[in-house]
């Protein structure tokens, strides 16, 4: 197994003394060769914050590749940690064993970091339309091959937690013009939650029960993107799941918990609920292509303006010209025909 994907007791004084360490803002330098771990050390995704999204570890004895510094002879060295998302994670040089070269030139020099910021993908407020994905938790957590890193799965799958509505994956601003790729517009920006806001997003984002992690890694990929403060995103994006989870979407797959059923028979549902031109921008996501884990749905920009769900639905349809033929297969996504709805 190539890291631990159980959660261990921290190490304290590693994080104790990794926080101590000075971090500068010379330019990472790219490597050529391994890392090979002679311990347990928390694998970062940003140094700075010590971000660790799914709580990756090295493992004692395994072998890494290698990708930068943090800078020319640095102390804290990036590798590729297979499974983990994103893979690319910090892991300090006195973990292990380092052999690797480094390059004669940064790998991130200001030149090239002016470039991503005007990456028209990565440009702050630039977003046409949001998509909001929302989870069948019990799905996600029983399939998914890494549920088990996550402990509010671990607690569903141990019968510690029950979920029975759908819950937040994110909310998403989107750039046609990008496709999947807008985002990062501000990857240095933490979050910052009240108290207040993190109690109330649980129940709808059941990570939230014990850690912060996955909404910190939808914050600096996704909700940088947007001008509303962490707060004002996080409790919008709780709002819109309520909203699904109590509309005829919500409806349908709580009186199908435990059934396999059509597609075709969860979409005329949906078309003869919320319309034609609405159903236009519902779209299901499945494991193995069986198992329903989530449903995504396209909103235009201003889908405030908009009080139900239908009339947020048809101005995204409105905003993007409807088009009634093959809306079949999208609204399938990589779904087979019948789809399970586990309990």
């Amino acid at each position: 197994m190539p890291i631990s994907q159980t959660r261990p007791i921290k190490h304290f004084a590693f994080l104790l003394i990794a926080s101590l360490v000075p971090i500068t803002s010379f330019a990472s330098v790219k490597v050529n060769g391994s890392f090979t771990a002679s311990e347990r050390c928390p694998a970062f995704q940003s140094i700075k914050k010590q971000a660790n999204p799914g709580d990756w570890y090295t493992d004692s004895g395994n072998t890494y590749q290698a990708l930068q510094l943090n800078k020319p002879n640095g102390d804290w060295v990036q590798l590729a940690i297979p499974g983990a998302h994103p893979q690319e994670r910090w892991v300090n040089l006195n973990c292990g064993k380092a052999d690797f070269t480094q390059s004669q030139s940064p790998s991130f020099t200001a030149s090239q970091n002016n470039k991503r910021q005007n990456n028209q993908c990565q440009i702050p407020n630039q977003h046409d339309s949001y998509v909001l994905a929302v989870s069948w938790q019990k799905g996600f957590c029983e399939h998914n091959k890494n549920a088990n890193q996550k402990p509010e799965c671990r607690a569903i799958n141990h019968n510690k937690l029950t979920v029975n509505n759908l819950t937040l994956h994110g909310l998403w601003p989107n750039r046609n013009v990008c496709g999947t790729q807008y985002g990062y517009c501000e990857p240095a920006e933490p979050m910052r939650l009240s108290p207040s806001t993190i109690k109330a997003i649980a129940p709808w984002m059941p990570n939230f029960y014990y850690e912060t992690d996955f909404g910190e890694y939808q914050w600096k990929k996704h909700g940088a993107c947007q001008n509303r403060a962490d707060d004002d995103y996080f409790l919008l994006a709780t709002k819109l799941v309520q909203q699904v989870d109590q509309s005829v979407v919500g409806q349908f797959i709580k009186a199908n918990i435990g059934k396999s059923v059509p597609v075709t028979h969860f979409r005329e549902m949906m078309v003869a609920s919320l319309g034609e031109s609405a159903t236009q921008g519902i779209q299901l996501s499945c494991l193995n292509g069986h198992y329903l884990q989530e449903i995504r749905l396209s909103l235009p920009n201003d889908f405030e303006q908009h009080s139900t769900l239908r009339a947020k639905l048809e101005a995204y349809s409105a905003q993007t010209g409807f088009k009634k033929r093959g809306q079949g297969k999208a609204f399938r996504g990589n779904c087979q025909a019948n789809i399970r709805i586990e309990d």
